[in-house]
């Protein structure tokens, strides 16, 4: 009789044992001590240092403050589980941080760090802010106006005149020489170490219904006189 129960309670400590290994994602659980960034972003730079605000999320206090209750509605931020989610808030510092940073600062375990939540998280409150953003992208997305005149002339300062209306953004890449250029070739070195043409597309917008295009083959390092520009012009009806 002694037997038989001995081996009933083994076959009942076996039995809980394999429960607990196929309902336990995590065996042996590890404490990520995580000291956020989040709250002192939102709650005393947004009040007292709109600098460093600016500087965390690429945007003004204020925009934010305006940005905020066009998409707090949105039922994108509805918890459909037992758990409430994060205030729509954090979910919006957190997707602007990840937006306003690149490389390793942009990866989502870094944000996640920033932020003082698990990485799945960064990753559902991204998709769900740029889904809410997305149905009211009309209203709350425009091109500058009153920095706009500034950025002309500081664009036009450091490049050349026919350049002036690239304000918006420049995007380009290098494209290395076999051997150095026998005219003016120090002017080609980069900061790669290589002789190179720095081939560089500016869109340019006047107006609504026009966009003028800048191609520009020349290096950073090269003399405005001594820029290559090939001027294109498309209207759009």
């Amino acid at each position: 009789m002694a037997k038989h129960t001995l081996y009933y309670q083994r076959i009942c400590a076996i039995r809980q044992h394999h429960l607990y290994l196929t309902y336990t994602r995590v065996l042996f659980p590890n404490t990520v001590h995580k000291i956020p960034q989040l709250p002192l972003v939102l709650h005393y730079f947004k009040r007292d240092d709109p600098q460093r605000f600016r500087r965390n999320l690429r945007v003004a206090p204020d925009t934010f403050d305006v940005l905020l209750p066009w998409i707090e509605t949105h039922p994108v931020f509805e918890s459909r589980g037992p758990l409430p989610q994060l205030p729509v808030a954090h979910q919006l510092a957190i997707a602007l941080f990840r937006f306003g940073h690149f490389g390793n600062s942009a990866s989502v375990e870094s944000v996640a760090q920033w932020a003082g939540v698990a990485a799945g998280t960064v990753v559902n409150c991204t998709r769900r802010v740029i889904i809410a953003v997305l149905e009211v992208h009309d209203q709350v997305i425009c091109w500058p106006t009153e920095e706009r005149e500034e950025a002309k002339s500081w664009v036009e300062i450091v490049s050349c005149p026919a350049w002036r209306g690239g304000y918006c953004f420049v995007d380009g890449t290098l494209v290395p020489l076999a051997e150095k250029p026998g005219f003016h070739g120090e002017a080609y070195f980069d900061q790669k170490s290589n002789y190179s043409l720095n081939i560089q597309v500016c869109p340019c917008f006047y107006f609504i219904d026009a966009s003028d295009i800048y191609y520009s083959v020349d290096h950073i390092t090269q003399p405005a006189h001594y820029r290559l520009c090939y001027w294109t012009h498309r209207q759009y009806t």
